[in-house]
């Protein structure tokens, strides 16, 4: 929305036909988060069932496996595999290597984000409100 105020800025030269737009910029913006909050609120109170409802619930979960898999494979079962390779000597192709470097952000983020919540538990406090 900047953007579009710059180029106001620089087409309209009158100060009260750049105010007046900026206002409707401004009105615009608010209803597009309106309509955004609202969409997250029939989200959140969504009972749906079928793929659709377990894909919205389980979707952090599903994240979170998927991480773990990957750390399971890079550091444990990749090594069992080269060493069973190498010990039976079987050519092999080389084995997948997953970009660790992009992976344990998600993994601390979604730690974080567990750790803050268990926290909030044990304060009893209600994060939702």
């Amino acid at each position: 929305m900047d953007t579009v105020g710059k180029v106001i800025d620089s087409v309209h030269t009158s100060e009260e036909e750049k105010g007046q737009i900026k206002i409707k910029l401004q009105e615009l913006e608010n209803e597009i988060n309106s309509k955004q909050m609202d969409i997250n609120l029939a989200d959140a109170k969504s009972t749906a069932t079928g793929i659709g409802g377990i894909m919205q619930r389980s979707w952090r979960p599903l994240i979170g496996m998927s991480c773990a898999l990957a750390i399971l494979w890079e550091y444990v079962l990749k090594q069992f595999v080269i060493f069973i390779l190498a010990a039976f000597s079987i050519p092999h192709n080389p084995l997948p290597e997953l970009d660790m470097a992009t992976l344990f952000p998600l993994v601390m983020a979604l730690l974080g984000m567990a750790g803050i919540r268990s926290f909030d538990k044990l304060k009893k406090t209600n994060s939702d409100k």
